[in-house]
């Protein structure tokens, strides 16, 4: 999949900085194709125009992982994949998504050297969203303002659990974090064709000190690499 000449010439030049990673607007059967989507140090480049975009524009994030499981009786063992999906929106209002798969997997311990470099795009690409909200969101809370991430709402005491009843103390939160539960391969049903989204976990302790934790489905959680900045600035652990 050749980059367009388009791109080569302006975004590639030193606007965006190096190319990461190809990945396509839509899932789709690798042997159809789709739009391709390039996602570069600092912003991302599509459509037949080739219009780049900053992702220090970004002013809604949501991000997950697929976990899809594949079980084939004729042909071999199952296997499976983890997709990365994502949906950006940006100041102007517009709107891209974007889908980077992985190669499969077979063993949990299984290494990819192409996976490797996915997840290195995927983490860059978080971390440098989340680092451009996270000004504007901490003005807020300076402000005595509320910041909402989906179901989650944090202010400047800390982060409220879903339905507003808990608060875990930002010196008390432990960082989020993203998971998949993998499939059992001892557990034949547990390989059925299916896909999983993943979840992000917030642990932490309220201002009495006693422990709480909730799991939710990432795609919820928008602007979660936002809350983990946060998190980054405003930790401060109780000695």
């Amino acid at each position: 999949m050749g980059i367009p000449a388009a791109v080569g010439e302006s975004a590639s030049a030193g606007e965006l900085g190096e190319l990461l990673a190809v990945a396509v607007a839509r899932r789709r059967p690798r042997l159809l194709g789709g739009t391709p989507v390039y996602l570069y140090e600092e912003g991302l480049v599509t459509g037949p125009d080739a219009r780049a975009r900053r992702w220090e524009q970004v002013t809604h994030w949501r991000s997950t992982i697929d976990l899809t499981l594949r079980r084939d009786r004729e042909h071999g063992p199952p296997w499976y994949t983890f997709g990365h999906r994502h949906l950006a929106r940006f100041a102007d209002g517009a709107q891209q998504s974007f889908v980077l798969d992985e190669w499969q997997l077979h063993e949990p311990d299984e290494q990819r050297s192409e996976n490797a470099s996915i997840r290195a795009a995927v983490h860059h690409i978080r971390r440098r969203v989340g680092r451009a909200q996270a000004p504007a969101l901490l003005a807020r809370l300076e402000e005595g303002r509320q910041v909402a991430f989906g179901p989650l709402t944090a202010d400047a005491r800390g982060l409220w659990l879903p339905r507003g009843r808990t608060l875990l103390t930002w010196s008390g939160l432990e960082e989020p974090t993203l998971g998949v539960d993998l499939p059992d391969p001892s557990v034949p049903r547990s390989w059925w064709a299916m896909r999983r989204d993943a979840r992000l976990t917030v642990r932490g302790a309220d201002e009495d000190g006693v422990p709480h934790s909730a799991d939710l489905p990432a795609w919820q959680v928008e602007n979660w690499g936002a809350l983990v900045t946060l998190w980054g600035r405003l930790h401060r652990p109780a000695e």
